[in-house]
C-alpha cells in the first residue's frame, strides 16, 4: 500500500510538472546560459547589435537593454574578469526583463546542459521545421501515462469489493489515473507561456 501510495503521490506530482511544462514552465529554458535568450545575447555581443535582442523584452524596456549593452560593450574589453562579469550581467538584466515581462519571476542565471529534453526538442523542431517527430514524442508518452494508470485503475476496481484494503488500492489508483488525465487535459487546453 505504501508503494502504491508513493506512485500515487509521484504521479500526482508528475502531472503538476507536465502542466507547467506547458502551461506556464517551471522548466523555462531562457534563463539557461545555453537557452535561445543568452545564446542570442552572446551573438549579438560578438556583432555589436543590440537589436536581435529587443525581440525578446517589451518595447517600454527597450531602453535598459540598450543602456546595459552599451555599457557592457564598454567594460568587456578590459580583461576576462571584467568581460566575463560584464557578459552576466547583460544575461541577468536581459532574462530577468524577458521573464518578467511574462509574468514569471527571475531565479538566476541557471547552468549550461539542464534544458529539458522536451523544450530542446521544440526548439529543435523550430529550427529545422520539422514537427512531427516532437508530437509523436510527446503523444506517445501522454499516451502511455494514460494507459498504464487506466490499467492499475481497471485491474483494481475489479478487487475492489473483496475488502477495504483493496477497495483503498482502487481509489489510490484511480485516482491517480483521474488527476493524470485532468492534467493531461488540462495543459491540452491551457494557454502557453513560461
Amino acid at each position: 500500500m505504501k508503494t502504491k501510495l508513493r506512485r500515487t503521490v509521484f504521479s500526482a506530482a508528475a502531472v503538476g510538472i507536465f502542466s507547467l511544462v506547458f502551461a506556464g514552465s517551471a522548466h523555462a529554458h531562457c534563463d539557461a546560459l545555453d537557452g535561445p535568450v543568452i545564446t542570442e545575447a552572446r551573438t549579438a555581443l560578438e556583432a555589436g547589435d543590440v537589436t536581435p535582442l529587443l525581440k525578446w523584452v517589451p518595447a517600454e524596456d527597450e531602453a535598459e537593454i540598450r543602456r546595459v549593452f552599451a555599457d557592457v560593450r564598454k567594460v568587456r574589453g578590459q580583461n576576462e574578469t571584467a568581460r566575463n562579469i560584464a557578459d552576466r550581467h547583460l544575461f541577468a538584466t536581459l532574462v530577468k526583463v524577458h521573464r518578467a515581462s511574462e509574468g514569471a519571476p527571475f531565479t538566476g542565471i541557471k547552468p549550461s546542459g539542464q534544458i529539458d529534453p522536451g523544450l530542446m526538442a521544440a526548439d529543435a523542431a523550430l529550427e529545422n521545421g520539422q514537427i512531427d517527430r516532437l508530437v509523436a514524442n510527446i503523444t506517445r508518452k501522454i499516451e502511455d501515462g494514460i494507459r498504464e494508470r487506466y490499467e492499475e485503475a481497471r485491474n483494481a476496481r475489479a478487487r475492489a469489493d473483496q475488502s477495504v484494503e483493496e477497495g483503498r488500492e482502487f481509489v489510490t489508483d484511480y485516482v491517480s489515473y483521474i488527476h493524470y488525465v485532468e492534467g493531461v487535459h488540462g495543459a491540452a487546453g491551457a494557454s502557453a507561456g513560461h
